[in-house]
């Protein structure tokens, strides 16, 4: 009886370990609120110094403004996105028609209630990691007559 119940219990604390190593691996994947705020200082100093042409290098493809599942956005005056991260097929819309699962209106959320010292917005969005709806907060901040955002995906357990 004993060498049939020793295999089964290895087995089990091997998925027991294993499920604790995606988790860790998880949250190592994931940004914190601190490092959206360093990448959207780090955007705006770009901005200052290059001007609109920045926004190629904060758009996908390009990765100068990724870092995990942290990613920047830029909405221009017009109220559309002239940078995106995550994906460049986002440039263009107009971010006050962007509703979340919810219906809340979050693009116009985060044009009306960025300030030039910051402001944390919350809404739902779809997780890149897991692919489902989980609560997202983003980081945005008026500079000029520029937004510029990043969100951290709040993912429950």
């Amino acid at each position: 009886m004993m060498r049939k119940i020793v295999p089964f219990l290895i087995a089990i604390a091997c998925f027991l370990f294993a499920g604790v190593c995606v988790e860790t691996a998880s949250a190592a994947d994931r940004g914190t609120e601190a490092q959206a705020k360093a990448l959207v200082a780090k955007a705006i100093t770009a901005f200052d110094a290059k001007g609109k042409s920045a926004f190629a290098e904060m758009t996908a493809p390009s990765t100068a403004f990724v870092d995990r599942d942290l990613y920047i956005f830029v909405i221009g005056p017009d109220r559309k996105t002239v940078a995106h991260g995550a994906a460049a097929n986002r440039v263009g819309l107009d971010v006050m028609t962007l509703k979340d699962q919810a219906g809340k209106l979050y693009g116009k959320a985060l044009w009306d209630l960025a300030t030039p010292k910051g402001a944390w917005i919350d809404y739902v969005m779809e997780d890149p990691l897991t692919g489902k709806q989980v609560p997202k907060t983003s980081w945005v901040v008026r500079h000029g007559d520029y937004v510029f955002g990043c969100g951290v995906y709040k993912p429950t357990p």
